[in-house]
């Protein structure tokens, strides 16, 4: 797939799942302003169209950040599958649960955390996700513009921007272009604490 393709469409009728082999994509909806809200990332290993499996239908769009492989995944022969194999259902659940609370965590968060806090967060989970994945948890690409961290953190473009060059000013990353590189990872975290575990962030410096 090359990058901005869309491999499922919401609102389209369900009937497959996503494989991601590699590459990685958005997935977004139309917002009340009409604008776009990004609700996530997909990488390789994720599954693309788990919230779809109760509705019937696709309720994002997964567009694709860069080149992409996938393997799509019928459920009609997923369920016959399950039926023989336990296993396999029961690894299904486990991630639809985990989506789910993945889901409501990234909306409490959102909903409560100050920008800084919301931008620290996602650059460590990005680093964490990386690493799991055999990468570098310091050391990675931003497949996702300036425009698509805004829409995910619900900030402007110009906060984003602004918020990088303040971590970049005090030492806690490295940014050139969508080459990112975590300087301080106890920093970011300290900042990305959740808000009702501190009363102060730390203190930041701007120019």
């Amino acid at each position: 797939m090359a990058r901005h393709d869309r491999v499922e469409i919401g609102g389209a009728p369900f009937g497959q799942l996503h494989a991601v082999l590699s590459g990685q994509f958005k997935l977004q909806r139309a917002a009340p302003d009409g604008g776009m809200q990004v609700l996530g990332f997909a990488m390789p290993g994720d599954l693309l169209g788990l919230d779809a499996i109760g509705t019937g239908r696709y309720a994002n769009d997964a567009v694709a950040l860069s080149e992409c492989v996938i393997c799509t995944i019928p459920y009609a022969s997923l369920e016959q599958l399950m039926a023989h194999q336990p296993a396999l259902a029961r690894r299904l659940s486990q991630l639809l649960s985990a989506s789910l609370a993945q889901r409501q965590d990234q909306m409490l968060f959102l909903g409560n955390a100050r920008a800084p806090q919301r931008l620290a967060r996602l650059l460590l989970d990005l680093g964490g996700r990386y690493s799991e994945r055999g990468g570098s948890a310091t050391d990675f690409q931003l497949c996702m513009s300036r425009e698509d961290l805004a829409a995910y953190l619900a900030l402007t473009v110009e906060s984003v921007s602004r918020l990088l060059s303040m971590f970049k000013q005090n030492g806690l990353l490295a940014v050139s272009n969508r080459a990112i590189t975590l300087l301080d990872t106890a920093g970011l975290r300290a900042i990305a604490a959740p808000p009702a575990a501190t009363s102060s962030l730390p203190v930041l410096h701007s120019a």
